[in-house]
C-alpha cells in the first residue's frame, strides 16, 4: 500500500503539469514507447523508413517543425502556404507532432502543436500528403526549450579566446556609430577570410578562421556569429539544403536590430536589400529569391558569380534549414 502510494506521488510529482520539468518527462517517457514500438514492429518486419510530409496552413511564409525530427531539418511554407518537411521516421501508427510558428523563431516565440497519426503504409515516393495542417486543432507551445525541438540547437561561446574577439570587435567597430555600420563591418571583415587553401573540416575554433581562414561557409558564419555574440548583437547562423542529389547547402547569419532580422551571407560579403531599402532576411529570400542577383557578388569573377547563383537559388527556394544559436559565455 505504502508502495503505490509512493508511486502514484512520483508519478505526480514528475509528470503534473504544474512543474517546470513535467513536459521534459513527459517527452521522455513518449520517446521510451515510441522505441519500444518500433522495436516491436522492427521484429515484425517492418523496418523503420525515412519519408516527407507534405501539408499546407493558411499562413505563407509560416515556419513548421517535427518534434524529435530524424534529420532536424525545419521548412517554411511557400506564398501558397506549401510546405515539405523531410527526414521524417515512418512506422506503423507513429504520431508526428509538428509545431507551426507565423513568424521566423525567436526564444519567446509561442507556436502551436498539432499531432498527426501517420498510415500503416508508405505511399510511392516515400511522401505523405497530410492536408490541411490547422492551428485551431492544436494548442499553444512556448518554443523556448521545447522538448523535442531539434532544428534550434544552441552552441557554446568560445571562452577560452574571449578577449582575442573583444579585441577584434573593438578594433573593427571603431567609430561606427549605428548597429548597421557595425555588423557591416564585422561582416566584411569574415569576408576577407574566404580562402580555398584552407580545407580543414573541424572548426577547431572560430579564432582560428579569423587568423587563417576558411574555404567552408559553416566555418565563416560560425566566426560572424562570435563576434556578433562578442559584440552583445542578437544573431543566429541559418543551416540550409536543397534537398536535393547532389546536395548543396549553405550557412549564413541573421542579425536582429531595429526590430527585425536580417541576413548576411558572410561567406561572400553579400546582403540583399528590398525595394523598400531595409535588408531581406531568410524568409524574404525564400519567398522571393528574385532579390539574390549577380550583382550582389560584383567582387568575384563573372564565371563564379553564375555558379554561385545557379545553386544558391535552389538553396533558398527550397525552404529546408536549421538554425544555431551561440550563448555567449557570460
Amino acid at each position: 500500500m505504502f508502495f503505490s502510494a509512493g508511486l502514484a506521488l512520483l508519478i505526480l510529482v514528475l509528470f503534473l503539469p504544474v512543474f517546470p520539468w513535467a513536459p521534459r518527462c513527459q517527452h521522455t517517457l513518449n520517446r521510451v514507447i515510441a522505441k519500444t514500438r518500433m522495436r516491436f514492429y522492427r521484429w515484425r518486419g517492418q523496418e523503420p523508413r525515412l519519408v516527407s510530409l507534405t501539408g499546407r496552413t493558411d499562413s505563407p511564409g509560416a515556419e513548421v517543425y517535427a518534434l524529435d525530427s530524424t534529420s532536424g531539418w525545419a521548412a517554411l511554407a511557400d506564398r501558397e502556404g506549401e510546405f515539405t518537411l523531410a527526414g521524417i521516421t515512418w512506422y506503423p501508427g507513429e504520431t508526428v507532432n509538428l509545431v507551426l510558428c507565423s513568424a521566423s523563431v525567436e526564444d519567446d516565440r509561442v507556436g502551436t502543436l498539432v499531432g498527426f497519426t501517420l498510415p500503416s503504409s508508405v505511399p510511392e515516393g516515400r511522401t505523405f500528403q497530410i492536408g490541411e495542417v490547422r492551428p485551431a486543432s492544436g494548442r499553444p507551445v512556448d518554443l523556448s526549450g521545447l522538448p523535442g525541438l531539434n532544428a534550434i540547437s544552441r552552441e557554446p561561446y568560445d571562452v577560452k579566446n574571449r578577449q582575442f574577439y573583444r579585441d577584434l570587435v573593438d578594433r573593427l567597430t571603431a567609430g561606427e556609430q549605428s548597429t548597421a555600420a557595425r555588423i557591416d563591418a564585422i561582416s566584411q571583415h569574415v569576408a576577407d577570410h574566404l580562402n580555398y587553401d584552407q580545407t580543414q573540416w573541424e572548426l577547431g575554433s572560430p579564432r582560428r578562421v579569423l587568423e587563417t581562414g576558411s574555404e567552408y561557409c559553416g566555418h565563416l558564419s560560425e566566426a560572424m556569429a562570435t563576434l556578433l555574440e562578442t559584440a552583445g548583437i542578437r544573431n543566429r547562423i541559418i543551416h540550409m539544403s536543397d534537398g536535393l542529389e547532389p546536395l548543396h547547402t549553405h550557412a549564413v547569419v541573421e542579425v536582429l536590430y531595429d526590430g527585425a532580422w536580417r541576413l548576411y551571407d558572410p561567406t561572400f560579403g553579400a546582403t540583399f536589400p528590398k525595394a523598400n531599402g531595409t535588408l531581406a532576411n531568410y524568409r524574404d529570400l525564400s519567398l522571393d529569391p528574385g532579390l539574390i542577383t549577380e550583382d550582389r557578388f560584383s567582387r568575384f569573377q563573372p564565371k563564379f558569380r553564375r555558379q554561385l547563383i545557379s545553386w544558391m537559388l535552389g538553396v533558398y527556394r527550397s525552404r529546408i534549414h536549421q538554425y544555431f544559436i551561440y550563448g555567449n559565455g557570460s
